[in-house]
């Protein structure tokens, strides 16, 4: 704006200056340049009516539009005649000219500097509206920095929980699993043991399950004897075990402890004395209890393939393992106990009367359906109420006791041996014919001849037996009839003179 006011100037003194010169010279080529001129002022002028943005700069430019205007007719009025008063009429018009575009100029000094005093007021306020806008985003950013790095660290936290829930999850799985195989195997192991008829039976299948836990350990199970005082090798699983069969209950010290010990270095040294030779370094022994009253020991050894810390990680399984089958196996031993004094006579551990009747229509019912034969030996020892009478039922009881093991060693292992009552035996022979029968109850008969007692203030006392020989089906086809022939052989052998064997169904005699 300044530029162009001052270039109006410079135009407005050129055009006085040349309009002076043409006036005088009356030169075509200033004429000319006048014209000239006085077109760029009229195009200043538009320029700068264009430009102007204030009212009062805007009143003087068309102040100064129409000076210029003036001073252009002025100039052309002129040319045809000019006198002295014209030119300094012209004059003053110019200077008036020349005046507004001063006036023009020192008012856009002015603005001029209001428009730098306010650009800089801007600026500064642009400044401080930046700066402020860049402590307000540095402190968003930090606050979103320190937002991200709350969540990283919460991240982080949690990344750590959850990889810390699940190592904790992984052993809780791992748990459940081996709580859950040890389960199978409990429950397993009852199924087995329910199946189990016999003690020897109950302890093969414990012996079992306890290798399932450790292929690779030996082991043996000791059981507690009916004496209560020693400990037999019930069953192993090394056939090659160095250890000692019928050992007091006290050469294991987890029966003196009544508990679970693992004997290994640098822990507990003091070995058990159920060694045949030098004690290995590292086994447990398990004792086994029911309702009070010890039953015996697992006995587990840890070779080098079966390190000590899978012993020691498996020690509770092992003892739920012990611990029911305890209870089984003392459950077995009890009916096993039960049956015996429910068959077996008390005294001499004979197979009683009951078992006998059961035992005797089971062998002739098998004998009638094979057409095979069938022989019973009715016994009585001679005299047995004199020796009662004599020497008291102390005497006579070790007198049944002789001869019931005399029985037992003479007979086949089919053969079934019963006390028939008082001092009578009965002896089933299943598949013994007549013949092979009789002389059966002759060897008995002279084996209980031999028999030699002492007692106190008696010379030495000898003991005979007289015996009734009945086969199947000469002497009879019933259970009844084939004891009635027996002891009707067997009384007529008492009155035959005693010490000798009669047959029911032909006249031999001894």
């Amino acid at each position: 704006m300044l530029s162009l006011l001052e270039l109006t100037a410079r135009q407005m003194e050129r055009g006085d200056y040349l309009s002076r010169l043409y006036l005088t010279a009356r030169n075509q080529d200033d004429l000319n340049t006048v014209r000239a001129t006085g077109v760029s002022l009229d195009t200043d002028m538009e320029q700068l009516r264009n430009l102007v943005r204030d009212p009062g700069q805007r009143s003087r430019a068309q102040n100064a539009d129409s000076c210029v205007q003036e001073l252009k007719k002025q100039f052309f009025a002129q040319l045809q005649q000019s006198t002295e008063a014209d030119r300094m009429s012209m004059t003053r018009k110019v200077l008036e000219c020349r005046d507004i575009i001063s006036q023009m100029q020192l008012q856009e000094a002015i603005l001029l500097k209001q428009r730098i005093s306010e650009a800089q007021q801007i600026t500064y306020q642009n400044l401080i509206a930046g700066v402020v806008f860049l402590l307000v985003s540095l402190t968003v950013v930090l606050i979103l920095f320190g937002i991200l790095l709350r969540d990283a660290s919460k991240r982080i936290e949690m990344e750590k929980q959850i990889s810390d829930t699940n190592d904790r999850l992984k052993v809780t799985v791992k748990t459940l699993e081996s709580q859950a195989t040890e389960t199978n195997l409990l429950t397993s192991l009852r199924g087995e043991l329910q199946l189990c008829a016999t003690p020897a039976e109950g302890y093969r299948t414990a012996q079992r399950y306890v290798a399932q836990v450790l292929p690779a350990a030996k082991i043996t199970l000791f059981t507690v004897n009916h004496s209560r005082q020693l400990l037999d090798l019930a069953t192993t699983s090394d056939h090659q075990a160095q250890l000692m069969d019928g050992v007091p209950l006290d050469a294991c010290c987890s029966l003196r402890g009544a508990r679970a010990r693992h004997r290994k270095p640098g822990n507990s040294e003091v070995d058990c004395a159920h060694f045949l030779g030098n004690p290995p370094q590292d086994y447990l022994c398990l004792p086994m209890a029911a309702h009070g009253q010890a039953l015996g020991i697992f006995y587990i050894e840890c070779p080098e393939k079966c390190d000590s810390d899978k012993l020691d990680a498996h020690l509770n399984i092992l003892q739920r393992l012990a611990e029911m089958s305890s209870m089984w196996i003392a459950g077995l031993n009890l009916i096993e106990r039960f049956e015996s004094e429910s068959i077996r006579d008390g005294l001499t551990n004979l197979f009683n009367r009951r078992f006998m009747e059961i035992s005797l229509d089971r062998e002739l019912r098998l004998a009638a359906r094979r057409k095979g034969d069938l022989s019973l030996l009715m016994l009585d020892i001679d005299h047995f109420k004199r020796f009662n009478d004599t020497f008291g039922h102390e005497a006579g009881d070790q007198i049944l006791r002789k001869v019931a093991e005399i029985l037992r060693d003479a007979v086949r292992t089919e053969d079934i041996v019963c006390r028939y009552g008082g001092e009578e035996f009965l002896v089933i022979l299943p598949g013994m014919g007549a013949e092979a029968s009789f002389w059966r109850a002759e060897d008995i008969r002279q084996r209980v001849s031999k028999l030699r007692l002492d007692f106190p203030g008696e010379a030495t006392k000898e003991v005979t037996i007289s015996i009734g020989v009945s086969t199947f089906p000469q002497a009879g086809q019933a259970v009844e009839e084939l004891v009635h022939s027996a002891d009707r052989a067997l009384y007529n052998a008492k009155e035959s003179g005693r010490n000798r064997v009669q047959a029911a169904s032909s006249p031999i005699t001894v």
